[in-house]
């Protein structure tokens, strides 16, 4: 920067090195995008190219570093026995809310109350008369008298 112009030149002379400066930065990276673009479209081929195949819905792995095969299958082994063991776990949990509440709501159930309402003291009471039992032969006047309902009938007296 020069000293003949003072600050105001001092500060143009800044201005101009910052425009300069982010102008080459601008060419340079919209330069640089094509290229850019095209190493990350190969970066992105090969590394699909150069995939194991998959035979199945499974993940492949491959190898990488200190490992081997045998410790990568008693890993995958392990994560399967819990996955299965969680489900089992999963199942048991379910079937004892199940019984517990099937057990709470028979508690709860007043047989009394409930014979009282339909009628009915016992079970053999109500398969008495069950029109589909093989144990005796209906006959069809039996079923249309348990069907029909009784109708109120009118008289012909006047007021």
């Amino acid at each position: 920067m020069s000293n003949n112009g003072g600050a105001a030149s001092d500060f143009m002379d800044t201005v101009k090195a910052f425009a300069k400066s982010s102008a080459k930065a601008t060419v340079r990276y919209f330069k640089g995008l094509p290229s850019r673009f095209v190493r990350s479209v190969r970066r992105k081929v090969n590394e699909i190219r150069n995939r194991p195949p998959r035979k199945d819905i499974s993940k492949v792995y491959v190898l990488v570093g200190y490992t081997t095969k045998a410790q990568v299958d008693a890993k995958f082994n392990a994560e399967r026995h819990m996955i299965i063991l969680r489900r089992g776990l999963l199942a048991l949990i379910f079937l004892l809310l199940l019984f517990i509440s099937v057990n709470r709501f028979t508690e709860m159930i007043n047989y009394g109350e409930l014979s009282q309402m339909f009628g009915v003291d016992s079970m053999s009471d109500f398969l008495k008369n069950d029109p589909f039992s093989s144990n005796k032969p209906v006959t069809e006047t039996e079923v249309a008298g348990q069907l029909t309902s009784p109708t109120a009938t009118v008289s012909n007296t006047t007021l």
